[in-house]
Formats: structure tokens, C-alpha cells, sequence
């Protein structure tokens, strides 16, 4: 009967600690809540029959195989995935349950009934534990869901586990082995055998135990790490938008002219990407500094007189003159606020938009007069999308420009003001109509 309830309290510990180990390390995802209860209430009557029937052995890896079913049914995609997912927990748990319920026993030459009352006793802290998690963690586990549902593990977070995992089911089945029962007791630490083999087993034990607990926190504090940071990230590409929202307000000519850019910049980006075109440069670091950045390729446009930024008829020379330092007013306000706020890629991408998006392809643009792969990429792919917008919105100087001769324009313009591959992924992604609607809703 002692044996029995020992059993089923190791149960209960693999497959709480499971579900636990999924949700808050792995980062796996629950299905809704009222499902995701109702799947917990099945699984524990699940393993409890399995367990009534089949033995402890088996009820632990029907514990394991549900908490894989759940990770399946939790995903939106690549579900079958998650069966593999759950390979490194076993490991795992092992890692944090076998150091903690097998080695003292055995280095103190516990008696069975003693190591019967040590282990109950663990297994009573670890279910007040569970329990306290359960009642008094409820706002970190509101905070949990509501910040970290859209994150995931990176994958050198993932190896990791995996190595982890490994390791510790390695270290756990041989330490299982090494701790051998005799006639119901465990073997005395003080036996021939047991000195030879103490220190060993002690040491490791401790280690693996430690290493577990350690990295399992190292990586939830990562993830929190992650948020906070992806939380700043947000918040500065908010700031930038507005700010580039204060230089637009200025020029009467171009409302909404930096978001629809932005979002231009990104499908041609992405489309480059896929065609594996310039695959040394478009990392996804790079294309996601583009999309941070894009808005600010004309906010040196703060510089310029009102009387040229709105004038309603074409500019002078001496005028035009003027409206080209909009792009090295940039490049220097940029620069500026790099040495103010310390390095950052999408500053670097930023103060290369604006310096260069209005260089060409043959070298006949400005300020610089640069040409080809001169021209960072960024501001080859921004060189598009800005003339692509300038012709089909409407400016005080001119009316908007029906779309097929804006895409006739762009077409002719390759090879001499954009980079031919720029221009080809541009028109991949507004060639068939649905990619065309959707244009037609952003202008």
C-alpha cells in the first residue's frame, strides 16, 4: 500500500511538472481555456485508469504522451511537431525528481521505511508547492499569458533543452541503475559496492540537479528578458513613426506617405528574400531594421522652408537645390541621434535610407552620386517604393497617376534609376490582382 501511494504521488509529480515544463519553459502554447481544462480533468482520469491497469511505468508514459497530445493541440501549425517537443522531458524531469528522491537515500544508507517517510515528505512539498502556485501565482500566470502567448523558444534556447534534456535522462537511468534495490532496501552507501560509488553519484547528482534548475531559470528570466525588450522595441518604432509623422504633417503633398512606403519596403524585401536574391545582406535582422526604419528616409524634410516643401507648382532650380538637402539634413540628424542613443541596426539602415534613397542605379542621382551595388540595399528598395508612391498619390502639384502607367514607369526606369532585381520583386508582388487590391486599399 506504501509502495502504491508513492507511485501514484510520483505520477501526479511527472505529469504536473510536465504541464508545467510546457507551458512556462517551452513556451508551448494551451488550447482555450475552458478546452484546456476540460483536457486536463481527461488526461488525469486517462493516466489514472492506465495506471489502476498497467502500473506506474505505464501511467508515466501516458503522462508524457498527453502532455505531447496537448502541445499538438495547442499549436495553430506544425502541430505533429509536437510529439517530438516532448522527447527532451523525460530527461527533464528526470534531471529534477531523481537527484532529489533516489541519491540521499542512498548516500545516508537510508532503511526502505526511512526512505519511504523522506520521499512522502518531498512529495508532500513539492504538491504545497504546486498548490501554492496554483493559488497564490495567479497574477504572474495572468501576466504569463497575457505577454508571452506570441513568444517562442530561439533555437539556441531549444538546443539547449534538448542537450539538457538528453544529458539528464542519460545521467538519471544510470544513476537508476547504480542505486540498485535488494530485497526491498536500498543499497547501504556504506556497502563495499556503495563506497566505491558514493562520491560519484553524490557529486553528479548534485550537479545535474543544479545544472537542470539552472538553465530552466536562465531561460524563463530570458524570456522575460526578451519581453521587456521586444516591449522597448515597439515602443521605440512607435516613437519613430511619430516622429516622422510630425515631419509628414509639414508637407501638405504626402499624407500617409511613410506608412504606405514602409510597407512597400517590406514586401519587396520579402519577396527578395524568398528568391534568394542578395541573400549575403537580407537577413531577417536586416529586413526587420528596413521595416523600423523606412519611415524615416525624408526626416530631414524638417529642414526644409515651408514655402518649397508645399510649393503648390513645379520648384526652381535654386528651389529644387533646396529640397535635395532634405537627404544629407537627414543623414546628420540621424547620425546625431546614433551618438546620442549608442549604436542600433535599424539607425544604421535608418541613416542609409535617408542619405541614399534618391542615388540611381546609373549613378545620376543624389547627394552623392553613387551607383550600383554602391547603394545600400535598403536604400535601393526604398528608391522604389518612394517613387512608386510620389507617382500615384495625389500632390499639390499634380493629380495621382493611374496605376498601369506608375508600373509602366517603374519598368522603364530599371537599369537606370533602380536596381533591375529591386524592380522584378516589386513587380512579383503586385502583379496578380489580389496583390493588387490590397495595394489599392493602402493608397
Amino acid at each position: 500500500m506504501e509502495t502504491v501511494m508513492l507511485e501514484i504521488l510520483e505520477t501526479a509529480a511527472i505529469a504536473v511538472s510536465g504541464f508545467l515544463i510546457k507551458k512556462y519553459v517551452f513556451l508551448e502554447p494551451d488550447m482555450e481555456e475552458k478546452k484546456q481544462k476540460l483536457f486536463y480533468l481527461v488526461s488525469f482520469f486517462l493516466i489514472g485508469v492506465v495506471f489502476s491497469g498497467f502500473g506506474k511505468d505505464a501511467a508515466n508514459m501516458t503522462a508524457l504522451l498527453v502532455i505531447g497530445l496537448n502541445i499538438c493541440l495547442g499549436r495553430k501549425k506544425y502541430r505533429l511537431c509536437g510529439l517530438i517537443q516532448m522527447l527532451p522531458f523525460p530527461g527533464i524531469i528526470n534531471g529534477l525528481l531523481v537527484p532529489v528522491l533516489l541519491v540521499p537515500p542512498y548516500f545516508f544508507a537510508l532503511s526502505a521505511q526511512e526512505t519511504f517517510v523522506y520521499q512522502f515528505i518531498l512529495y508532500g512539498v513539492l504538491s504545497v508547492l504546486f498548490v501554492l502556485f496554483y493559488v497564490k501565482g495567479k497574477s504572474w500566470r495572468s501576466w504569463f499569458q497575457e505577454n508571452m502567448q506570441h513568444r517562442s523558444l530561439r533555437k539556441s534556447e531549444k538546443y539547449l533543452l534538448w542537450t539538457i534534456g538528453i544529458l539528464m535522462l542519460l545521467f538519471s537511468n544510470h544513476t537508476t541503475m547504480q542505486i540498485t534495490v535488494d530485497s526491498g532496501n536500498v543499497r547501504a552507501a556504506d556497502s563495499i559496492y556503495g563506497r566505491g560509488l558514493a562520491p560519484f553519484i553524490g557529486i553528479t547528482s548534485v550537479s545535474a540537479f543544479v545544472m537542470t534548475i539552472t538553465i530552466i531559470v536562465l531561460i524563463i528570466q530570458g524570456n522575460k528578458r526578451s519581453f521587456y525588450h521586444e516591449k522597448v522595441s515597439r515602443m521605440q518604432s512607435g516613437m519613430i513613426t511619430f516622429m516622422a509623422e510630425v515631419v509628414e504633417n509639414r508637407d501638405d503633398n504626402t499624407g500617409g506617405h511613410i506608412r504606405r512606403t514602409a510597407a512597400y519596403v517590406e514586401c519587396i524585401a520579402k519577396e527578395l528574400k524568398r528568391r534568394g536574391v542578395y541573400s549575403n545582406i537580407l537577413s531577417d535582422r536586416y529586413l526587420s531594421d528596413m521595416v523600423v526604419a523606412a519611415p524615416l528616409h525624408d526626416i530631414g524634410k524638417i529642414h526644409i522652408p515651408d514655402a518649397v516643401l508645399n510649393k503648390p507648382g513645379k520648384l526652381t532650380d535654386e528651389e529644387f537645390q533646396i529640397m535635395k538637402t532634405h537627404t544629407t539634413a537627414g543623414e546628420e540628424l540621424l547620425i546625431h541621434a546614433k551618438a546620442e542613443l549608442g549604436e542600433s541596426g535599424y539607425l544604421n539602415t535608418a541613416v542609409e535610407m535617408a542619405a541614399y534613397h534618391h542615388e540611381w542605379w546609373n549613378g545620376k542621382g543624389y547627394p552623392y552620386g553613387i551607383s550600383g551595388e554602391e547603394i545600400p540595399l535598403c536604400a535601393r528598395i526604398m528608391a522604389v517604393a518612394d517613387v512608386f508612391d510620389a507617382l500615384i498619390s495625389k500632390r499639390c502639384y499634380k493629380n495621382a497617376m493611374p496605376l498601369e502607367k506608375a508600373y509602366a514607369i517603374i519598368r522603364e526606369e530599371s537599369g537606370t534609376h533602380f536596381d533591375p532585381a529591386v524592380v522584378e520583386a516589386f513587380f512579383a508582388v503586385t502583379a496578380d490582382l489580389e496583390e493588387r487590391e490590397k495595394l489599392n486599399k493602402m493608397i
